[in-house]
């Protein structure tokens, strides 16, 4: 299953460090022409931009509205032929894209945010999880029944301690005894621990215990406050710039393969579990149940799936700059949030 770091990690690559290599190593990407299963009564072949995507980890059910896009051709029906390019341990998706050796890639909103600090220049066109998808699990046996108390408590507690997350918890709910230890993907150690409380990906960690029969008790990030957007497509700045329309179609496909995906996810999970050795369909699926409040939410339902707010980003960009992550500029001032993000609420798509 996977590794928490590896989707959420601090940067620490500098980007023109990275850039230099990387860029030396593109090529421009020109338009294929693919015979559209669309097409009918002998129509000639649909000429088709082709892009990649980027993902920050390997097919699981956080990319399944991605590959229901794919899976129902409906990237080719807005003029795109879309590879999505499965990630991994040590794939800087961040800097990848930056660096403009993919046009679009997945990641964070803390990570957009820093990489725009070091010198990158990104916007996020969609937004996949509304909430926060790191939790922190205990055994259904504790008897701590939210953060807050873990946290003031002497707990021994498992996680990444230079993730913006946990240093959060550590700000908002000081006083505690915690025993923090380095973070290990061995659920064993967990299961065999009934006092060890361990960090999680809310489709990973608690899925695996679950099928193998230990049930945690998942307390959400979001819940004390950080909440950043997750899963976020973005793109360089002058790209969107010079390519808006199809970075609106993209949204648009991918906005429509998450709604196919929501309704549905067995037939995709049957797809991702194909491509993932490591996650079964069974697996995919309980994952995709316990997603779906984060990605599908009372906004979602008003601006459309993905959307994204201003007020979100401001929040994001003050609380990192309460943590030391960020600093002003020499007006005291932070980045404004209107240039992280391209999202037009009144048409539901990137603008």
């Amino acid at each position: 299953m996977s590794l928490i770091s590896a989707r959420f990690s601090r940067l620490v690559l500098p980007i023109a460090a990275l850039a230099a290599g990387l860029l030396a190593a593109c090529s421009e990407q020109k338009p294929s022409v693919i015979q559209s299963e669309l097409a009918q009564g002998g129509a000639a072949p649909v000429e088709l931009r082709k892009v990649q995507v980027q993902l920050n980890w390997v097919a699981e059910p956080e990319f399944g509205g991605f590959y229901a896009a794919q899976q129902k051709a409906l990237y080719p029906m807005n003029g795109l032929d879309v590879e999505l390019v499965q990630g991994g341990p040590g794939v800087p998706a961040p800097q990848l894209v930056a660096a403009g050796k993919v046009d679009f890639a997945i990641v964070s909103a803390p990570q957009l945010i820093e990489l725009n600090a070091q010198g990158g220049d990104l916007v996020a066109l969609y937004a996949v999880y509304q909430g926060n998808p790191m939790g922190v699990m205990v055994h259904e046996s504790s008897p701590y029944q939210s953060l807050e108390e873990v946290w003031k408590s002497d707990s021994t507690v498992s996680i990444e301690q230079g993730l913006a997350d946990f240093r959060w918890l550590s700000k908002q709910y000081p006083g505690g005894k915690l025993k923090i230890v380095p973070y290990s993907s061995n659920l064993a150690q967990f299961a065999g621990d009934p006092k060890l409380a361990q960090q999680c990906f809310v489709i990973s960690e608690p899925v695996t215990l679950e099928l193998k029969g230990t049930k945690p008790r998942v307390f959400m990030l979001g819940d004390s406050g950080f909440d950043p957007y997750n899963a976020v497509l973005v793109t360089r700045r002058d790209f969107h710039e010079a390519n808006k329309a199809l970075c609106a179609s993209l949204v648009r496909a991918t906005a429509a393969g998450w709604r196919a995906y929501l309704d549905d996810p067995k037939p995709y999970n049957e797809t991702m579990a194909r491509l993932n050795a490591g996650m079964s369909a069974e697996a995919m699926n309980l994952g995709a149940e316990k997603q779906r409040g984060l990605i599908e939410t009372d906004e979602t339902k008003r601006i459309g799936l993905g959307g994204m707010r201003r007020e979100k980003w401001q929040l994001l960009l003050e609380q990192l700059a309460s943590l030391g992550d960020l600093k002003p500029d020499a007006a005291g001032k932070l980045p404004d949030p209107d240039m992280l993000f391209v999202w037009d609420i009144d048409a539901g798509t990137a603008r």
